[in-house]
Protein backbone atom coordinates (compact mmCIF):
# COMPACT_ATOMS: atom_id res chain seq x y z
CA UNK A 1 0.00 0.00 0.00
CA UNK A 2 2.82 1.81 -0.41
CA UNK A 3 2.40 4.36 -3.52
CA UNK A 4 -1.34 3.74 -3.12
CA UNK A 5 -3.46 6.94 -4.15
CA UNK A 6 -6.87 6.31 -5.19
CA UNK A 7 -9.11 8.37 -7.94
CA UNK A 8 -12.21 10.35 -6.45
CA UNK A 9 -14.95 10.34 -8.61
CA UNK A 10 -18.14 12.69 -8.17
CA UNK A 11 -21.59 11.79 -10.32
CA UNK A 12 -22.99 12.95 -13.27
CA UNK A 13 -23.47 16.88 -12.76
CA UNK A 14 -20.96 19.61 -11.90
CA UNK A 15 -22.63 22.64 -9.48
CA UNK A 16 -19.93 25.08 -10.68
CA UNK A 17 -20.04 25.09 -14.66
CA UNK A 18 -22.45 26.69 -16.76
CA UNK A 19 -24.34 24.94 -18.46
CA UNK A 20 -24.44 22.30 -16.36
CA UNK A 21 -28.09 20.63 -16.33
CA UNK A 22 -28.77 18.12 -19.04
CA UNK A 23 -31.91 18.61 -21.25
CA UNK A 24 -34.55 15.84 -22.38
CA UNK A 25 -37.99 16.32 -24.02
CA UNK A 26 -41.73 14.95 -23.50
CA UNK A 27 -42.34 11.92 -25.81
CA UNK A 28 -45.31 13.25 -27.76
CA UNK A 29 -42.28 16.18 -29.00
CA UNK A 30 -39.92 14.15 -30.02
CA UNK A 31 -38.68 14.67 -33.59
CA UNK A 32 -35.16 14.29 -34.64
CA UNK A 33 -34.28 18.28 -34.98
CA UNK A 34 -35.29 18.79 -31.08
CA UNK A 35 -33.16 15.52 -30.34
CA UNK A 36 -29.99 17.02 -32.16
CA UNK A 37 -30.65 20.32 -30.38
CA UNK A 38 -30.92 18.63 -26.98
CA UNK A 39 -27.99 15.93 -27.16
CA UNK A 40 -25.59 19.05 -28.45
CA UNK A 41 -26.63 20.61 -25.32
CA UNK A 42 -26.01 17.98 -23.54
CA UNK A 43 -22.23 17.17 -25.09
CA UNK A 44 -21.64 20.50 -23.95
CA UNK A 45 -22.29 19.79 -20.91
CA UNK A 46 -20.30 16.89 -20.73
CA UNK A 47 -17.52 18.39 -22.44
CA UNK A 48 -17.30 21.24 -19.61
CA UNK A 49 -17.01 18.81 -16.92
CA UNK A 50 -14.57 17.07 -18.22
CA UNK A 51 -12.42 20.32 -18.81
CA UNK A 52 -13.06 21.11 -15.37
CA UNK A 53 -12.06 17.86 -13.97
CA UNK A 54 -8.72 18.00 -15.93
CA UNK A 55 -8.29 21.54 -14.28
CA UNK A 56 -9.00 20.44 -10.59
CA UNK A 57 -6.81 16.88 -11.34
CA UNK A 58 -10.11 14.98 -11.31
CA UNK A 59 -9.44 11.18 -12.52
CA UNK A 60 -12.77 10.04 -12.24
CA UNK A 61 -16.43 10.69 -13.02
CA UNK A 62 -19.75 9.30 -13.85
CA UNK A 63 -21.53 10.28 -17.07
CA UNK A 64 -25.56 11.09 -17.14
CA UNK A 65 -27.33 8.36 -18.28
CA UNK A 66 -29.50 11.53 -19.91
CA UNK A 67 -26.63 12.21 -22.12
CA UNK A 68 -28.79 11.12 -24.68
CA UNK A 69 -32.41 11.50 -24.52
CA UNK A 70 -34.49 8.16 -25.36
CA UNK A 71 -31.18 6.83 -25.85
CA UNK A 72 -32.46 3.30 -25.52
CA UNK A 73 -36.21 3.98 -26.80
CA UNK A 74 -37.00 3.26 -30.30
CA UNK A 75 -38.53 6.40 -30.80
CA UNK A 76 -35.05 8.03 -30.77
CA UNK A 77 -34.57 7.34 -34.63
CA UNK A 78 -31.71 9.71 -34.83
CA UNK A 79 -28.38 7.98 -35.59
CA UNK A 80 -27.04 9.86 -32.61
CA UNK A 81 -23.40 8.02 -32.92
CA UNK A 82 -22.61 8.78 -36.07
CA UNK A 83 -24.36 12.40 -35.85
CA UNK A 84 -22.00 13.46 -32.90
CA UNK A 85 -19.02 11.11 -33.90
CA UNK A 86 -16.64 13.86 -34.00
CA UNK A 87 -17.51 15.29 -30.45
CA UNK A 88 -17.81 12.14 -28.98
CA UNK A 89 -14.04 11.42 -30.34
CA UNK A 90 -13.24 15.19 -29.33
CA UNK A 91 -14.48 14.00 -25.66
CA UNK A 92 -12.70 10.60 -25.80
CA UNK A 93 -9.33 12.01 -26.19
CA UNK A 94 -9.46 13.82 -23.68
CA UNK A 95 -10.58 11.38 -21.17
CA UNK A 96 -7.97 9.06 -22.66
CA UNK A 97 -5.22 11.61 -22.71
CA UNK A 98 -5.85 12.54 -18.98
CA UNK A 99 -6.41 9.15 -17.71
CA UNK A 100 -10.16 9.91 -16.57
CA UNK A 101 -11.55 6.71 -15.36
CA UNK A 102 -15.56 6.91 -16.22
CA UNK A 103 -18.48 4.90 -14.80
CA UNK A 104 -22.54 4.83 -15.95
CA UNK A 105 -25.17 3.56 -13.64
CA UNK A 106 -28.47 2.68 -15.49
CA UNK A 107 -31.17 3.62 -13.27
CA UNK A 108 -33.42 1.71 -10.93
CA UNK A 109 -36.12 0.54 -13.69
CA UNK A 110 -32.89 -1.31 -15.41
CA UNK A 111 -34.05 -4.46 -14.08
CA UNK A 112 -32.78 -8.03 -15.83
CA UNK A 113 -34.46 -10.28 -13.41
CA UNK A 114 -37.85 -9.35 -13.79
CA UNK A 115 -40.43 -12.28 -14.00
CA UNK A 116 -41.44 -9.96 -16.85
CA UNK A 117 -40.18 -10.25 -20.19
CA UNK A 118 -40.85 -6.84 -21.59
CA UNK A 119 -39.05 -5.54 -18.50
CA UNK A 120 -36.12 -7.75 -19.55
CA UNK A 121 -35.70 -6.24 -23.07
CA UNK A 122 -36.42 -2.86 -22.27
CA UNK A 123 -33.63 -3.04 -19.42
CA UNK A 124 -31.40 -5.27 -22.23
CA UNK A 125 -31.82 -2.48 -24.61
CA UNK A 126 -31.09 0.21 -21.44
CA UNK A 127 -27.63 -1.65 -20.42
CA UNK A 128 -26.66 -1.59 -24.84
CA UNK A 129 -27.34 1.99 -24.32
CA UNK A 130 -24.85 2.64 -21.49
CA UNK A 131 -22.11 0.22 -22.99
CA UNK A 132 -22.90 2.11 -26.01
CA UNK A 133 -21.64 5.26 -24.27
CA UNK A 134 -18.51 3.62 -22.92
CA UNK A 135 -17.06 2.16 -26.17
CA UNK A 136 -17.98 6.37 -27.40
CA UNK A 137 -16.16 8.03 -24.58
CA UNK A 138 -13.41 5.10 -23.29
CA UNK A 139 -13.90 2.00 -24.88
CA UNK A 140 -11.60 0.79 -21.99
CA UNK A 141 -12.49 -2.19 -19.78
CA UNK A 142 -12.00 -0.33 -16.69
CA UNK A 143 -14.59 2.18 -17.13
CA UNK A 144 -17.74 0.35 -15.57
CA UNK A 145 -21.83 -0.02 -15.61
CA UNK A 146 -23.09 -0.38 -12.68
CA UNK A 147 -26.31 -2.08 -12.16
CA UNK A 148 -28.57 -3.23 -9.29
CA UNK A 149 -29.12 -6.85 -8.87
CA UNK A 150 -32.95 -6.07 -9.29
CA UNK A 151 -36.03 -7.54 -7.00
CA UNK A 152 -37.01 -10.09 -5.27
CA UNK A 153 -40.54 -10.74 -6.23
CA UNK A 154 -40.92 -13.12 -3.37
CA UNK A 155 -38.21 -15.87 -4.63
CA UNK A 156 -34.69 -14.15 -3.93
CA UNK A 157 -33.37 -17.56 -4.94
CA UNK A 158 -35.24 -17.83 -7.82
CA UNK A 159 -34.52 -14.03 -8.91
CA UNK A 160 -30.89 -14.15 -8.44
CA UNK A 161 -31.74 -17.27 -11.05
CA UNK A 162 -32.96 -15.06 -13.74
CA UNK A 163 -29.90 -12.66 -13.40
CA UNK A 164 -28.08 -15.22 -13.78
CA UNK A 165 -29.31 -16.87 -16.68
CA UNK A 166 -29.84 -13.60 -18.61
CA UNK A 167 -26.22 -12.63 -17.66
CA UNK A 168 -24.98 -15.76 -19.28
CA UNK A 169 -27.82 -16.35 -22.31
CA UNK A 170 -28.65 -12.49 -23.39
CA UNK A 171 -25.94 -9.99 -22.62
CA UNK A 172 -23.73 -9.68 -25.37
CA UNK A 173 -19.82 -9.09 -24.33
CA UNK A 174 -20.07 -5.67 -24.52
CA UNK A 175 -22.18 -5.58 -21.89
CA UNK A 176 -20.51 -7.75 -19.99
CA UNK A 177 -17.07 -6.01 -20.82
CA UNK A 178 -18.31 -2.91 -18.20
CA UNK A 179 -20.86 -4.75 -16.18
CA UNK A 180 -20.63 -4.64 -12.39
CA UNK A 181 -23.27 -5.35 -9.60
CA UNK A 182 -23.02 -3.16 -6.12
CA UNK A 183 -25.38 -4.13 -2.91
CA UNK A 184 -28.47 -2.26 -2.78
CA UNK A 185 -30.00 -0.29 0.47
CA UNK A 186 -33.29 -2.89 0.55
CA UNK A 187 -33.14 -6.02 -1.27
CA UNK A 188 -29.53 -7.08 -2.34
CA UNK A 189 -26.50 -7.19 0.53
CA UNK A 190 -22.90 -7.32 0.14
CA UNK A 191 -23.28 -11.39 0.87
CA UNK A 192 -26.09 -11.76 -2.27
CA UNK A 193 -24.28 -10.23 -5.33
CA UNK A 194 -20.76 -12.08 -3.70
CA UNK A 195 -22.71 -15.07 -4.03
CA UNK A 196 -23.81 -13.78 -7.28
CA UNK A 197 -20.14 -13.25 -8.68
CA UNK A 198 -19.15 -16.87 -7.53
CA UNK A 199 -21.41 -17.70 -10.33
CA UNK A 200 -20.81 -15.43 -13.03
CA UNK A 201 -17.57 -13.87 -13.95
CA UNK A 202 -18.87 -10.20 -12.77
CA UNK A 203 -16.91 -7.35 -10.58
CA UNK A 204 -18.73 -6.34 -7.24
CA UNK A 205 -18.92 -2.59 -6.09
CA UNK A 206 -19.53 -1.99 -2.57
CA UNK A 207 -21.24 0.64 -0.89
CA UNK A 208 -20.41 1.57 2.52
CA UNK A 209 -24.24 2.91 3.27
CA UNK A 210 -26.11 0.77 1.38
CA UNK A 211 -23.99 -2.04 3.99
CA UNK A 212 -25.12 -0.16 6.74
CA UNK A 213 -28.97 -0.05 6.00
CA UNK A 214 -29.01 -2.91 4.45
CA UNK A 215 -25.87 -5.11 6.36
CA UNK A 216 -24.79 -9.09 5.90
CA UNK A 217 -21.57 -10.91 7.36
CA UNK A 218 -22.70 -10.02 10.37
CA UNK A 219 -19.73 -11.11 12.45
CA UNK A 220 -17.38 -10.53 9.69
CA UNK A 221 -14.78 -7.39 10.02
CA UNK A 222 -15.27 -4.68 7.52
CA UNK A 223 -11.36 -5.41 6.04
CA UNK A 224 -12.40 -8.85 5.51
CA UNK A 225 -15.43 -8.28 3.67
CA UNK A 226 -13.71 -6.11 1.07
CA UNK A 227 -11.06 -8.11 1.07
CA UNK A 228 -13.92 -10.70 -0.54
CA UNK A 229 -15.24 -8.13 -2.67
CA UNK A 230 -11.50 -7.13 -4.66
CA UNK A 231 -10.96 -10.23 -5.28
CA UNK A 232 -14.18 -10.26 -7.70
CA UNK A 233 -12.21 -7.90 -9.69
CA UNK A 234 -9.97 -9.29 -12.75
CA UNK A 235 -6.75 -7.21 -13.38
CA UNK A 236 -8.58 -6.32 -16.81
CA UNK A 237 -11.23 -4.50 -15.03
CA UNK A 238 -8.73 -1.91 -13.95
CA UNK A 239 -8.65 -1.51 -10.01
CA UNK A 240 -11.40 -1.94 -7.94
CA UNK A 241 -13.95 0.80 -7.73
CA UNK A 242 -16.52 1.33 -4.22
CA UNK A 243 -19.03 3.77 -3.45
CA UNK A 244 -18.99 6.38 -0.65
CA UNK A 245 -21.74 8.16 1.29
CA UNK A 246 -22.87 9.65 4.17
CA UNK A 247 -26.16 9.30 5.44
CA UNK A 248 -28.35 12.82 5.75
CA UNK A 249 -29.53 13.49 9.63
CA UNK A 250 -32.93 14.56 8.73
CA UNK A 251 -33.69 12.66 5.35
CA UNK A 252 -35.05 8.80 5.50
CA UNK A 253 -32.70 6.29 6.22
CA UNK A 254 -30.39 5.56 2.88
CA UNK A 255 -30.68 9.65 1.99
CA UNK A 256 -27.24 10.90 0.77
CA UNK A 257 -25.87 14.04 2.97
CA UNK A 258 -25.21 17.04 1.50
CA UNK A 259 -21.81 17.15 1.48
CA UNK A 260 -18.95 14.95 2.64
CA UNK A 261 -18.02 15.35 5.90
CA UNK A 262 -14.35 14.59 6.64
CA UNK A 263 -13.78 13.69 9.94
CA UNK A 264 -16.49 10.82 9.28
CA UNK A 265 -14.43 9.97 5.58
CA UNK A 266 -11.19 9.87 7.83
CA UNK A 267 -12.63 6.82 9.91
CA UNK A 268 -13.78 5.20 7.15
CA UNK A 269 -11.29 5.57 4.80
CA UNK A 270 -8.60 4.57 6.96
CA UNK A 271 -10.96 1.48 7.71
CA UNK A 272 -12.44 0.29 4.34
CA UNK A 273 -11.32 1.82 1.72
CA UNK A 274 -7.76 1.85 2.14
CA UNK A 275 -7.41 -1.37 2.90
CA UNK A 276 -9.01 -2.27 -0.22
CA UNK A 277 -6.77 0.08 -1.81
CA UNK A 278 -9.72 1.33 -4.61
CA UNK A 279 -11.13 4.54 -6.60
CA UNK A 280 -13.67 5.89 -4.52
CA UNK A 281 -16.82 7.25 -6.01
CA UNK A 282 -18.16 9.54 -3.89
CA UNK A 283 -21.93 9.85 -4.22
CA UNK A 284 -23.05 13.24 -2.87
CA UNK A 285 -25.51 16.29 -3.47
CA UNK A 286 -22.83 18.45 -3.86
CA UNK A 287 -20.99 16.46 -6.06
CA UNK A 288 -17.57 18.04 -7.32
CA UNK A 289 -16.94 20.38 -4.55
CA UNK A 290 -17.22 17.17 -2.08
CA UNK A 291 -14.25 15.91 -4.45
CA UNK A 292 -11.91 19.21 -4.01
CA UNK A 293 -12.74 18.48 -0.16
CA UNK A 294 -11.69 15.14 -0.07
CA UNK A 295 -8.47 15.54 -2.54
CA UNK A 296 -7.41 18.36 -0.04
CA UNK A 297 -7.41 15.80 2.56
CA UNK A 298 -5.71 13.23 0.76
CA UNK A 299 -3.44 15.54 -1.32
CA UNK A 300 -2.89 18.55 1.39
CA UNK A 301 -1.80 21.67 -0.19
CA UNK A 302 -1.96 24.80 0.69
CA UNK A 303 -2.83 26.43 -2.81
CA UNK A 304 -5.41 24.22 -2.80
CA UNK A 305 -6.86 25.61 0.48
CA UNK A 306 -6.12 29.18 -0.36
CA UNK A 307 -8.54 28.27 -3.51
CA UNK A 308 -10.93 26.65 -1.62
CA UNK A 309 -11.02 30.03 0.96
CA UNK A 310 -12.14 32.46 -1.77
CA UNK A 311 -14.53 30.32 -2.84
CA UNK A 312 -15.90 29.82 1.13
CA UNK A 313 -15.34 33.78 2.29
CA UNK A 314 -18.59 35.38 1.66
CA UNK A 315 -20.25 32.13 2.31
CA UNK A 316 -19.23 31.98 6.11
CA UNK A 317 -19.24 35.71 6.31
CA UNK A 318 -22.54 35.65 5.61
CA UNK A 319 -23.53 32.95 8.53
CA UNK A 320 -20.88 33.90 10.95
CA UNK A 321 -18.52 36.69 11.62
CA UNK A 322 -16.76 34.75 14.21
CA UNK A 323 -15.72 31.83 11.79
CA UNK A 324 -14.94 34.04 9.69
CA UNK A 325 -12.40 35.64 11.88
CA UNK A 326 -11.13 31.96 12.95
CA UNK A 327 -10.58 30.80 9.24
CA UNK A 328 -8.89 34.59 8.18
CA UNK A 329 -6.77 33.67 11.22
CA UNK A 330 -6.13 29.83 10.30
CA UNK A 331 -4.41 31.26 6.70
CA UNK A 332 -2.27 34.23 8.15
CA UNK A 333 -0.83 32.05 10.67
CA UNK A 334 -0.48 28.59 10.06
CA UNK A 335 2.09 27.52 6.90
CA UNK A 336 0.09 24.45 6.50
CA UNK A 337 -3.35 24.61 6.65
CA UNK A 338 -5.07 21.29 8.32
CA UNK A 339 -8.34 20.70 5.66
CA UNK A 340 -9.76 18.88 8.51
CA UNK A 341 -9.87 21.96 10.77
CA UNK A 342 -11.14 23.99 8.02
CA UNK A 343 -14.12 22.09 6.95
CA UNK A 344 -14.69 21.43 10.22
CA UNK A 345 -15.57 25.17 10.79
CA UNK A 346 -17.08 25.42 7.39
CA UNK A 347 -19.43 22.46 7.87
CA UNK A 348 -20.59 23.75 11.45
CA UNK A 349 -22.40 26.51 9.96
CA UNK A 350 -24.56 24.68 7.28
CA UNK A 351 -27.27 23.60 9.87
CA UNK A 352 -26.90 27.40 11.23
CA UNK A 353 -30.32 29.35 11.38
CA UNK A 354 -30.28 32.82 9.40
CA UNK A 355 -28.30 35.60 11.17
CA UNK A 356 -29.37 39.04 9.77
CA UNK A 357 -26.74 40.83 10.66
CA UNK A 358 -24.06 38.44 9.36
CA UNK A 359 -26.16 38.66 6.16
CA UNK A 360 -26.02 42.39 5.24
CA UNK A 361 -22.19 42.45 6.45
CA UNK A 362 -21.78 39.73 3.40
CA UNK A 363 -23.80 41.92 1.25
CA UNK A 364 -22.17 45.04 1.70
CA UNK A 365 -19.18 43.19 1.22
CA UNK A 366 -20.16 41.64 -2.11
CA UNK A 367 -21.69 45.10 -3.30
CA UNK A 368 -18.23 46.64 -2.71
CA UNK A 369 -17.16 44.93 -6.67
CA UNK A 370 -20.02 47.01 -7.95
CA UNK A 371 -20.30 50.33 -6.19
CA UNK A 372 -17.80 51.76 -8.50
CA UNK A 373 -19.79 51.05 -11.52
CA UNK A 374 -23.66 50.36 -10.65
CA UNK A 375 -26.05 53.15 -12.09
CA UNK A 376 -27.61 55.30 -9.77
CA UNK A 377 -30.75 53.48 -10.29
CA UNK A 378 -28.88 49.86 -9.04
CA UNK A 379 -27.21 51.31 -6.29
CA UNK A 380 -30.77 52.87 -5.21
CA UNK A 381 -32.41 49.30 -5.22
CA UNK A 382 -29.69 47.67 -3.65
CA UNK A 383 -30.27 50.03 -0.60
CA UNK A 384 -34.01 50.28 -0.36
CA UNK A 385 -32.80 46.16 -0.41
CA UNK A 386 -30.64 46.27 2.37
CA UNK A 387 -32.97 48.83 4.70
CA UNK A 388 -35.83 46.61 4.48
CA UNK A 389 -34.09 42.79 4.93
CA UNK A 390 -36.12 40.45 6.36
CA UNK A 391 -35.22 36.86 6.17
CA UNK A 392 -38.16 36.44 3.59
CA UNK A 393 -36.33 38.90 1.51
CA UNK A 394 -32.71 37.27 1.45
CA UNK A 395 -32.84 35.49 -1.56
CA UNK A 396 -34.28 38.29 -3.83
CA UNK A 397 -31.14 40.36 -2.50
CA UNK A 398 -28.87 37.13 -3.48
CA UNK A 399 -30.23 36.94 -6.89
CA UNK A 400 -30.01 40.73 -7.54
CA UNK A 401 -26.33 40.50 -6.63
CA UNK A 402 -25.75 37.61 -8.90
CA UNK A 403 -27.43 39.27 -11.64
CA UNK A 404 -25.01 42.49 -11.07
CA UNK A 405 -22.32 39.77 -10.95
CA UNK A 406 -22.82 38.64 -14.15
CA UNK A 407 -23.29 41.78 -15.79
CA UNK A 408 -20.12 43.27 -14.68
CA UNK A 409 -18.17 40.19 -15.29
CA UNK A 410 -17.45 39.87 -11.32
CA UNK A 411 -16.05 35.95 -11.66
CA UNK A 412 -14.29 36.42 -7.94
CA UNK A 413 -18.29 36.15 -6.67
CA UNK A 414 -19.42 33.72 -9.87
CA UNK A 415 -16.37 31.40 -9.07
CA UNK A 416 -17.52 31.10 -5.54
CA UNK A 417 -19.96 29.72 -3.92
CA UNK A 418 -21.61 32.30 -2.17
CA UNK A 419 -24.65 32.39 -4.55
CA UNK A 420 -25.52 29.17 -3.29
Amino acid sequence: MTNYKPRIGYACMNKDIQPNEYKTCRKDRIDNERLRTLILHNLTVLDKAIDYNIKNGNRMFRVSSSLIPFGSSSLNTLDWKDAFSHIFESIKSKIIDNDIRISVHPGQYTVINSPDENVIENSIAELKYHADLLELLSGNQSSKMILHVGGVYGDKPAAIKRFIDVYNHRLDETIKKYLVIENDDRLYTVEDVLSIANQIPIPVVFDNLHHEVNPSFSNMPLSDIVTLVKKTWRFEDGNIKMHYSQQDSNKRVGAHSETIYLDQFKIDYENIYSIAEADIMLEVKDKNRSFIKVQAYLNPSNVTMEKEWARYKYWVMARSQSTYNLLRLMFKDQKQVNPLKFYELVDNLRSSDVNLGAQVNAFQHAWGYFKKVATTSEKDKFLTMIETITVDNIRQIYRYLHKLAEKYEVRYLLDSYYFD
